[in-house]
């Protein structure tokens, strides 16, 4: 099993708990979502260097289409890849919501991935661990948002479920 995993585990299940109504409240992490506000610049700048320092040396990352990338040098390749791209991606985040306990903390976000042919949609948790005085990411889950529909029936309502 992979370092950590228990605790990630643990900290996920906190996240999927279902997201209270959007207010103005303020974050449970204060520190945990401006983890995400930089690492949504650093994205955006196509800045490596700050995915390798933020990266735990085992963390995975799980993309929208479940491939799963296991280990720092694995999700640093991804970036590397996807900073390669024309035109650049760029990344918006909204919906914050944080939460954890002591050298564990979760962020959970909406996020929108445009500048690219097709921009899509989503929702990722990320789980964080403390490493001396800075936040390490551990794991990141995205999920689409909504279902994948075929484009002929897109627009139709789906009819009731009989039985």
């Amino acid at each position: 099993m992979v370092p950590n995993a228990v605790a990630v585990l643990l900290v996920l299940s906190q996240a999927a708990q279902p997201a209270p109504a959007p207010s103005p409240a303020p974050q449970a992490r204060p520190e945990i979502a401006a983890e995400v506000e930089k690492a949504t610049r650093a994205y955006n700048a196509q800045d490596l260097a700050y995915y390798q320092s933020a990266l735990a040396p085992d963390a995975f990352y799980i993309a929208d289409d479940g491939m799963v990338f296991a280990g720092k040098e694995r999700v640093v390749g991804l970036f590397t890849r996807i900073f390669g791209r024309t035109p650049k991606p760029q990344l918006e985040v909204s919906d914050v919501v944080t939460g954890g306990k002591g050298d564990m903390a979760w962020a959970r976000f909406n996020w929108t991935l445009g500048g690219i042919e097709r921009s899509r949609p989503g929702v990722a948790t990320a789980v964080f661990v403390r490493a001396g005085a800075a936040w390490q990411v551990v794991s990141i889950q995205n999920t689409g948002r909504g279902h994948a529909m075929p484009a002929a029936s897109a627009s139709a309502s789906p009819a009731p479920h009989k039985d």
